[in-house]
């Protein structure tokens, strides 16, 4: 090795300490950063706020504003009206938390940023010259002082592109933590780039994925059916094998009838979009709920609807807001059966109480549910008894199911008006015979392996408690999913990547504008397959990374 790649390299390691970290990622050291480096910005987009807003007084519109993750008003619930200010992308709470979705341009090149090769999410070209402290210091500026890229416009709409920087520099880095290629997951462990690592970042929450009979089901029906319909629900892409789905999902929830779509977050969109459909329509939404909601709602208020939010799982607040609209309006109240993020269950027995006093209806989305609580797994209003008192209830196959696609269920004629009135659902390809049938299978394997349900519970009230007693701040986690909070962005992710260098540890860093500021964790999730030699492993790698960086 020569001098200067060992400078690097001390360099590196010098830069990725405990020590140097909580310096740089420091509240106040980040707050004048901030200051320093985005004030240019700061004074652009307030003259661009101003410039909107003599806009919007002299047209009256604007397109909605959505953008969940970034809006801090949670005390009480926020309604927005159908047309509100500028539009920013709404930011997804689980699953596909992003780096950033917004960039400080004042670090940024004002020229186009050359396209750079990457291997493995390290610079191919030679990035490594970086000199690491100042790198990271760089970065940690970029993550802390964010403004919207989505704001930025002009003659050449790729203009934003060739501005977005903190992914090309974390990968320079060797810190980014996103869109890492997999090449084998076989559930509580996996290999990535060549290594194995226990996977403490997946959904497979039953462990089904490589499950003998749920294998077999999708050979046999690309055998018999082949790989796709070629076609949407509509016209040449329905078949029995959906049909039969759609029952058996209807009659193990304990609801008239089944719809099954393409994907679980199409459930959300084409359901809200559907029902919600003129001015005299209103989405009351938990303020956590997923993005797939928010998209939803987005498309909702393309025809008129408007949005409500109310304060996080707070019955209270829900009420304060049904008791403000119209009497000529009608409300859907929706929410995350369990939190994506927090792995909160609903307060389900509020949240009903107050939908049946006030006549609005009710749609829960138990992706994160279902497998996962509730007797037979049947999810979260099976947990509280409330199976009759649930409008609809929803989810996706790719969590407990092992396939992709997604699940609606309640009444026949609510549901037949959905498959007849929701875009999204007409004229998107049907799901994948493979998908189908895998997805069948693994809700009859739920069923006939109840023991998977017990050990998922046994392993992830094993890990909360023990976490817990190492000091980490969980939340208010009652199932599979357990945030760690970290609470900064650098920290999140410089964490994330000791855990998965030092000790082949793979877990998920949920950063801002993916979760609100404040919030940012390190998302684990765990498996009925999850062996307690692999539960400890992660318990021992979670203790030196939390004290070296302060954490516990």
């Amino acid at each position: 090795m020569s001098m200067k790649d060992r400078l690097v390299d001390q360099a590196k390691k010098l830069a990725s300490s405990g020590r140097v970290v909580r310096v740089v990622s420091n509240d106040r050291v980040m707050r004048l950063a901030t200051g320093v480096m985005d004030a240019k910005n700061r004074l652009r987009a307030a003259r661009e706020l101003a410039a909107e807003a003599w806009d919007i007084l002299l047209n009256g519109h604007a397109l909605p504003n959505l953008d969940p993750a970034l809006d801090d008003e949670a005390g009480v619930h926020v309604a927005t009206p159908a047309r509100a200010a500028s539009p920013r992308p709404a930011a997804p709470a689980s699953g596909g938390a992003g780096l950033s979705a917004v960039e400080t341009t004042a670090s940024a090149a004002p020229e186009r940023a050359a396209a750079r090769p990457h291997v493995n999410g390290v610079g191919a070209n030679g990035a490594g010259t970086y000199v690491a402290a100042a790198a990271e210091q760089q970065l940690a500026t970029q993550m802390a002082a964010r403004t919207s890229l989505s704001r930025i416009g002009g003659r050449d709409v790729f203009e934003k592109a060739y501005k977005f920087m903190t992914a090309d520099n974390a990968r320079a880095m060797g810190v980014y933590p996103f869109f890492r290629p997999l090449d084998f997951n076989n559930g509580p462990e996996a290999q990535l780039e060549g290594r194995t690592v226990t996977m403490l970042g997946s959904n497979n929450y039953l462990g089904l994925t490589t499950h003998p009979k749920v294998r077999e089901a999708a050979r046999n029906a690309i055998d018999k059916y082949g790989t796709s319909m070629t076609g949407s629900r509509l016209v040449n892409g329905s078949m029995r094998l959906h049909n039969e789905l759609e029952e058996k999902l209807a009659a193990y929830h304990g609801k008239e009838a089944g719809l099954v779509f393409t994907t679980g977050y199409q459930v959300n969109i084409a359901t809200i979009s559907a029902l919600l459909s003129n001015k005299r329509s209103v989405a009351m939404i938990d303020k956590d709920d997923h993005a797939s909601i928010y998209d939803g709602v987005r498309l909702a208020q393309a025809s008129g609807a408007r949005m409500v939010r109310y304060k996080h799982s707070d019955p209270a607040s829900l009420d304060s807001a049904l008791s403000e609209i119209a009497d000529t309006e009608g409300a859907l109240v929706i929410t995350d059966g369990v939190f994506s993020a927090q792995g909160e269950i609903a307060s389900l027995p509020g949240i009903v109480e107050v939908v049946k006093k006030h006549k609005a209806r009710l749609l829960v989305d138990d992706a994160h549910a279902l497998g996962v609580i509730g007797p037979g797994g049947r999810g979260t209003a099976a947990h509280f008894g409330l199976d009759k008192e649930v409008d609809l209830i929803g989810g996706t196959f790719s969590k407990s199911l092992a396939s992709i696609g997604g699940w609606l269920v309640g009444e026949r004629k609510v549901l037949d008006y959905i498959q007849h009135f929701a875009y999204s659902f007409l004229f998107a390809a049907s799901a994948a015979p493979p998908c189908v049938a895998a997805a069948m299978a693994a809700l009859d394997v739920m069923q006939e392996e109840p023991w998977r349900q017990e050990k998922l519970r046994e392993n992830f009230t094993y890990m909360r408690t023990e976490l817990q007693k190492l000091g980490f701040e969980l939340g208010k986690t009652e199932t599979a999913v357990i945030p760690i909070y970290i609470r900064d962005d650098l920290k999140t992710v410089m964490m994330w990547k000791s855990l998965l260098d030092d000790y082949a540890l793979y877990v998920n860093p949920f950063i801002t504008p993916g979760v609100p500021p404040k919030q940012q964790v390190l998302r684990t999730s765990y498996m009925a397959t999850h062996e307690r030699k692999h539960l400890d492993r992660a318990l021992e790698a979670f203790e030196k990374v939390g004290k070296k960086f302060g954490v516990i």
